[in-house]
């Protein structure tokens, strides 16, 4: 499915100009011959190449691509010396025998094309070059045997003609020539698994995947369909022909796929993998560009529509406008303006010289935006904003650029496009940072509310802000690590003679009392003691402000545990981070309120 997918796509960029057909190179072509529909002549026209200088070489056109080893013909496209036996500086017996040689062929490769299509556009080039040498052009001086010419009937190439190019084709995928991959052995028979149709198929493929745009890929280019081992092989099958292809279909998923990896707007590329996206018939969104920096699922619609995004939404801290926002995301029509069309997404990495497919999504446009508007909802969290993809996976990590796995990725995106569970060990490996660094990021607490949702532990609207009743152990032992955080730096440096403060309390107790908290408690709980007596012979209102705080903090805790488990760990760390981030909300308030009152 995803060649087949991939061949359609290369088609479509055919059909829009944006690719060459196969076996077509774009070459100067500086002289072109109008005919009618019965192959009269009408006109020579004269194209340039439009860089204004005195040896103009033709305009570049897309015609049938071949090697020349020795005699051999193009089809309806060649140099003068094969259309129009144009004879050379040398007009000896010799030169004009091999000159009526070359003009043979090419009418022998146009008779080819006319019996294998039935074109009446073929039929009409035909009618005229066999009425040469009496209908040739008067060509003027200066020009050269080697000049390419080409013809054109009713305003429209012949070489542009779908039938003209699945004959050139088809040629080259069955002849045994010097460019097939058949030329030392007789071409392979069997059924084509992408189009179904029985014929010579490749022993290896004609086209590479370029090794530069997947990350670690080789330098010399990689293979799609490929065995080098006996392990791989079975039925005698070598090299390609593991998975039969024909030549000209190999080409179009090579060219498809080169040209995703290498258009900014279709890719992407978190290492150690990339991300091509596409759809069946209409533009590619902006899903890149999405998922690399998110302005708020409010915004999905105008991304995915490629409509310019002037604003970007601010996550707000209280849960009531949270939640209008989250609900905004499925209101009924903001997806009814979407293509009904579908959508393609293929993760790849690299393997020696070899692709490896890690993930392929097909879904539609429509189910795409629902499942990104989830993605961003799930990333409501208070004080921050959207964050893309490598943001939050990097968070996973000391060092993600040497660390980061290809899954990680790979998981993570498929949570955004298909709402494919984020996996528990996820939680695991969250911890474990914030208890190595003893702190807590915006894109670990963003990422761990996600998995939590993504797991059904919480709903889409619980713990974006400070919840101070919410019933986890751990979460209230998170709120307990951050007041007593303040509670010492209000002690040492707010009230006290410290300028900072060395090692703080969460330096010191911050992985302990997140995995057993048990072992730990009655020490933090002292010095927290020691920390108010000092505060209050400072300043007594405050001491009561930070001693009602941390009772009602306390009066949520029915028991200690003695071990948190990882879910509870994910806990701990958001009960942390709202804390922390509610008392920063609150000074900014007092800070506004203060300067109102001035004003």
């Amino acid at each position: 499915m995803l060649l087949e997918q991939l061949v359609a796509y290369a088609e479509r960029l055919e059909r829009d100009g944006k690719s060459l057909p196969f076996m077509y190179q774009e070459t100067n072509v500086p002289w072109v011959v109008k005919l009618d529909s019965t192959g009269h002549f009408l006109d020579l026209e004269r194209t340039s190449d439009g860089l204004g200088k005195k040896a103009d070489r033709g305009k570049p056109l897309p015609i049938p691509k071949i090697k020349r080893t020795g005699a051999k013909a193009a089809l309806l496209a060649d140099d003068l010396e094969y259309v129009f036996d144009l004879a050379t500086p040398e007009n000896t017996p010799e030169t004009r025998s091999k000159a009526l040689e070359k003009r043979q062929l090419f009418l022998e490769e146009t008779r080819a094309c006319l019996t294998a299509t039935q074109d009446s556009n073929v039929q009409a080039v035909l009618t005229y070059l066999e009425q040469l040498p009496e209908n040739t052009p008067a060509f003027p001086e200066g020009t050269t045997p080697k000049d390419k010419v080409t013809f054109e009937i009713e305003g429209r190439k012949v070489t542009a003609l779908e039938p003209v190019q699945a004959f050139w084709a088809s040629k080259y995928s069955s002849d045994d020539d010097d460019e097939a991959p058949s030329t030392k052995d007789a071409a392979f028979i069997a059924e084509c698994l992408i189009t179904g149709k029985i014929g010579a198929v490749m022993r290896r493929e004609p086209m590479p995947i370029k090794g530069g745009l997947i990350p670690d890929g080789h330098t010399a280019g990689m293979g799609f369909i490929s065995a080098d081992k006996p392990a791989f092989e079975s039925y005698a099958l070598r090299n390609s022909e593991i998975a039969p292809v024909r030549t000209e279909v190999a080409v179009k998923y090579a060219t498809a796929l080169n040209t995703l990896l290498s258009d900014a707007k279709t890719h992407l590329r978190v290492s150690p993998v990339v991300f091509a996206f596409w759809t069946r018939a209409v533009e590619t969104p902006d899903v890149v560009g999405f998922l690399k920096k998110p302005n708020g699922h409010a915004l999905l619609t105008k991304y995915l529509s490629g409509q310019s995004v002037t604003n970007e939404i601010k996550s707000t801290r209280t849960s009531q406008h949270v939640k209008k926002h989250i609900s905004s995301a499925f209101t009924g029509n903001i997806f009814d303006n979407l293509e009904p069309d579908e959508f393609y997404c293929v993760c790849l990495s690299a393997y020696t010289s070899r692709v490896v497919v890690r993930n392929h999504i097909t879904s539609t446009l429509r189910e795409v935006g629902e499942n990104l508007a989830v993605y961003i909802a799930t990333q409501n969290l208070i004080d921050t904003e959207p964050m893309g993809v490598f943001e939050l996976a990097a968070s996973l990590y000391r060092d993600a650029n040497k660390e980061q796995t290809a899954q990680t990725v790979n998981v993570l995106l498929g949570f955004a496009l298909e709402r494919t569970p984020l996996p528990q060990h996820y939680l695991n490996s969250l911890s474990n940072r914030n208890r190595a660094e003893q702190r807590i990021t915006k894109p670990r607490a963003v990422l761990t509310r996600m998995t939590l949702i993504s797991l059904e532990e919480i709903e889409m609207d619980e713990l974006i802000a400070l919840q101070p009743n919410h019933q986890s152990p751990g979460y209230q032992l998170g709120r307990l690590m951050s007041a007593l955080e303040n509670l010492q730096w209000m002690a040492l440096v707010k009230y006290g003679s410290s300028s900072k403060i060395n090692t703080t309390v969460t330096d010191r107790f911050y992985g302990s009392i997140s995995s057993t908290p048990v072992l730990v408690f009655a020490n933090v709980m002292a010095g927290a003691q020691d920390h108010l007596s000092r505060i209050r012979k400072s300043d007594p209102a405050a001491h009561y402000g930070e001693d009602s705080r941390l009772q009602q903090i306390l009066g949520q805790l029915k028991t200690i545990p003695e071990v948190l488990e990882p879910v509870d760990q994910a806990f701990f760390s958001l009960g942390y981070y709202h804390e922390k981030a509610d008392r920063f909300a609150r000074i900014q308030d007092a800070k506004e309120a203060k300067k109102e009152n001035q004003s």
